[in-house]
Formats: C-alpha cells, structure tokens, sequence
C-alpha cells in the first residue's frame, strides 16, 4: 500500500505486505485506491470490500485484510493531500506523481515501496544523504519531538546520530553549544526536549537556549548520561584535588547533593576525605569566610557545641567569650563581626540572645543601631521587626 512518508520518521516500519507490481494490470490510478493522497476527507487505505470483488474464494483465495486502525507513529510532519496541494501551487505544470516518492528513478510505475528518501530530499533541495544533511534542515520534514506525541519511548532510543554528532568537539561549548545557539529551536528540537539537556546542564544555571526547547521526558530515551574519561576507575580516589582546582567543571554536571550522598553521612564521625589535613585548626577562618557552607553536612548548632563543649570553648553566659577567644572581652567588639556576617552568629546563638542586651524591653538597651541610622525610614519599611526589641513603643513615628 501506499504509505506515509514513514523513512523520516526515524522509527523502523514493517516492510511492505501488497505487491502493488503484481496488480498493476488491475489499477491504473493510485488514488483509485487511496484517494486521501489526493482529498483531505478520504482514506488513505482501500476499502477491504473493493478486495473482495477479485478476493471471493472463486476468482482468487479470500484474503483477511484490514486496513491499520491507528495512524503510524511518526514526527513527519506530512499530509499527503496538503503536500500534493502545495507542490501544484508550486509548479502546476510539475505536480508530483505518486511515483516520484514511491519508486526508485528508473522503475515501474507500480514498483511501490516505502517512501525513497532521497528524491524527497532533493524535491526540497537538500543535496546530501538524510543523516549528513544540515542541522538546520530537520525542520523542513520534522516536527519537534515534543509534538511528535505518537512516538514512544522505545521510538526515541532508536533515534540514530546525525554524522555531526561524532565530530571531536561536539560536546564542547565550540560544537553543540555554538550550534544550539544558532537553531535550537529547529533543528535540536526535532529529537531533544529539555530533559535531555538536564542531565547535563541541570548542576547550574542551565544555558538559555535550553528554554527555547519544549519540555518531554520521553527525550531521555536517546542516551543515558556517560561518565566523561576524566572519571576512570579511581577517579573517587582524586577528585578532591580536582574540584578544588576548578568547581566549575564539576557543577556542569552535578549538584550539591550528588557531593552529599558521600560526604554527608554521619559527617560527625566520618573523619577525613573531605577536608584536607590539618582543616581542624583552619576551620574558623574558613567558615567565616565561607569556603563552604558547613550546613551541608553539618548541624550548625548541635555538631559546633559538641566538639567546643568538649574542647571547653563554650562561654558560660552570654557575656562569656568561650568560642570567641581571640581577646578575653569579645563582647565590646562584636557588633562589627555581627554585621560583617551574621550568618556565622545564628549558627550558635538565638534571637533571645541578642535581646539580653539590645531589646529596649526587658533588656540592656544597648543601642545596635549605628551612627546615621534612619528609624522613620525602618518603622515605614519593616515595623514588625521593630517591635521585637521596641515593642507598641518603636520610635520615629
């Protein structure tokens, strides 16, 4: 029978079941028999019991045919009719017989096979082999997959790999990224969605012209994730030294939590393989200036008291230095440290304790605020948080 344009639909088609050869005595019109090639509202498919005039068990053997109840599954985005239509509009005086896709140059007229590729090709003008046509030319043929809704998922992985894939520098940002750039939105999309990117690109921010691409999760069906070279046998053993060196590599892959399925783990006990030698005596100064959030691994709260309560660090009142232990008196000083960065504050002390001295209700009336401080400008902006130490009575109203 005569089909859909079913080659470029890159999904393997059964071979065909009619010899079209053999009766061609009996059919001098194709659309005799498929008159949706040529009329929106028609079949494409015969109707069974025109077979049964010659097929009734006395001129020929009954056959069982059925035309297929559902449309093949395909990305084309083709309409026999609509295709016919144009092409005449075209060129009236060249409008394209069955023949010109369905039969190989040089055949007979009823030597139907599936569609032949190249003389589609070069109907559209593309001068090159399916597969080494240019990226950009996908979309002459192809819908994006993510409107390609009949393919399944085992369609997708069969999907093979434009010769422009196997180039050295493909996956660099001077292959794939230059190009992506450039026709994402056309050529890419015919076979990828964003979650094929994501396996990738989902460790930072994922480079814009993935938004240009529909969103499918069938598009992981092409090919799982491969471990880059860099990452052999013993990679665990060195990786550390690695993503020191250049974090950036790391993250264009993974996220912080892939680091934490190791890391993490009774991080208390764990001992080393994370930090370096020596990290216990540097640790201050590296969680004060936020080499890394310690959070990740750490309870900030109850892992630091622990291990200062044991090393007797831990101030006995609030207006002890204890874990501040650079000078006897910290507490004079500290409102510089606090606003340098409080985050490293919040990890041993409490709202509560900062009111003991600051509240003006209930507490010291330390004054936090520094010189040139706007009040009215404050109470307009965030009066709620003026009344946790000023209560009804905040000031600069």
């Amino acid at each position: 029978m005569i089909v859909a344009l079913s080659l470029l639909a890159l999904v393997q088609q059964p071979a065909q079941g009619f010899d079209h050869l053999k009766h061609k005595a009996l059919f001098p019109s194709c659309i005799s028999c498929h008159a949706g090639a040529a009329q929106q509202a028609a079949s494409l498919w015969p109707d069974p019991i025109s077979c049964a005039a010659c097929h009734d068990g006395t001129i020929q053997k009954v056959v069982a045919w059925r035309p297929p109840e559902n449309a093949r599954r395909t990305n084309l985005k083709f309409d026999h009719a609509e295709h016919a239509s144009e092409a005449a509009q075209k060129s009236p005086r060249k409008s394209p017989a069955c023949a010109g896709c369905h039969t190989q140059a040089g055949e007979q007229r009823m030597a139907v096979r599936e569609p032949v590729v190249e003389r589609c090709l070069a109907c559209h003008g593309i001068q090159a082999v399916h597969l080494a046509a240019p990226d950009s030319a996908c979309a002459t043929c192809h819908v994006p997959l993510v409107r390609a809704v009949s393919l399944t998922r085992s369609d997708i992985a069969r999907f093979p790999a434009p010769p422009s894939h196997a180039a050295p520098d493909f996956l660099t940002r001077h292959g794939h990224g230059a190009a992506s750039r450039q026709t994402m939105g056309t050529s890419c999309a015919t076979c990828h969605a964003r979650e094929f990117c994501y396996q990738c690109h989902g460790g930072s921010a994922p480079p814009h012209a993935i938004s240009w691409l529909g969103s499918d999760q069938r598009a992981t069906a092409i090919a799982a994730r491969a471990a880059p070279a860099s990452h052999g046998g013993n990679f665990s053993d060195h990786h550390a030294a690695e993503a020191a060196a250049s974090t950036t590599r790391c993250t264009s892959c993974h996220v912080r939590a892939d680091c934490l399925e190791c890391h993490r783990p009774n991080a208390a006990a764990a001992g080393g393989g994370y930090h370096p030698d020596g990290f216990l005596a540097r640790h201050p100064a590296s969680a004060y200036a936020r080499e890394a959030s310690c959070s990740d691994c750490h309870d900030a709260r109850s892992f630091c008291t622990s291990c200062h309560e044991r090393s007797g660090l831990v101030a006995t009142n609030v207006l002890r230095s204890g874990y501040h232990d650079a000078r006897s008196f910290f507490i004079s000083g500290h409102g510089q440290a606090a606003r340098q960065s409080l985050e490293s504050c919040v990890s041993c002390h409490a709202e509560r304790d900062c009111l003991t001295c600051h509240s003006a209700v209930g507490g010291r009336r330390f004054n936090p605020h520094g010189p040139g401080f706007d009040a009215a400008r404050m109470r307009r902006k965030a009066f709620p948080t003026c009344t946790v130490c000023h209560g009804a009575n905040v000031p600069g109203g």
